[in-house]
Parts: C-alpha cells; sequence; structure tokens
C-alpha cells in the first residue's frame, strides 16, 4: 500500500489508491478518535498533528504520501503491535 507512485510514469499505484480508502473508512469507523468530522492527518506534512477531514486527508495522502514509519495506524484506533522474540541463548563456544 505504501508504494505511491507507478515506475516510470506519473500517477498512484491501484493498491495505492486502495489502501488510501481503506484507511479512510477505518478512521471513520473510530469515533473515539475523532473531533466530530475530523481526524488526525496522517501525511508527510501534517504528521498525525493536523485535523481535517476525511476529503482533505484523501487529498494530502494522494499529493504528500503517509509519514515514514507509519504502519501501525495507533493515532486511529488501530492497536501497538509488539513484536515478541524469543530469547536465544548461544552454545558455549569450544574450549569454555
Amino acid at each position: 500500500m505504501y508504494e505511491k507512485n507507478l515506475s516510470n510514469r506519473a500517477g498512484l499505484t491501484s493498491e495505492f489508491e486502495d489502501g488510501v480508502t481503506a484507511f479512510i473508512e477505518w478512521t471513520k469507523s473510530q469515533h473515539a478518535y475523532m473531533d466530530g468530522e475530523k481526524i488526525r492527518c496522517p501525511c508527510r506534512k501534517c504528521k498525525n498533528e493536523v485535523l481535517k477531514i476525511p476529503d482533505e486527508i484523501n487529498f494530502d495522502l494522494y499529493m504528500k504520501s503517509f509519514m515514514p514509519e507509519y504502519y501501525n495506524w495507533t493515532s486511529h484506533g488501530e492497536e501497538r503491535v509488539q513484536e515478541y522474540f524469543e530469547p536465544v541463548t548461544a552454545p558455549p563456544l569450544q574450549g569454555e
């Protein structure tokens, strides 16, 4: 979804357009994260600090894309994904 531009020509990828639509629909269902009709704009310029209506956010995302590293939509009601790694114990080195 985050691959915005078509390679070798102007325009947006259909995957990006579909992803923006899915994002807007998701945010409109998260009433606890809205201020009336406005939601935080995750574009590169606004960085979730500016509240806008969905049509303005749609435009911003098409023009400026998402802010870097915003894969987990925590400012829009999605729960934080916690990465969990099993601890690995290395075997002792030979001679120890």
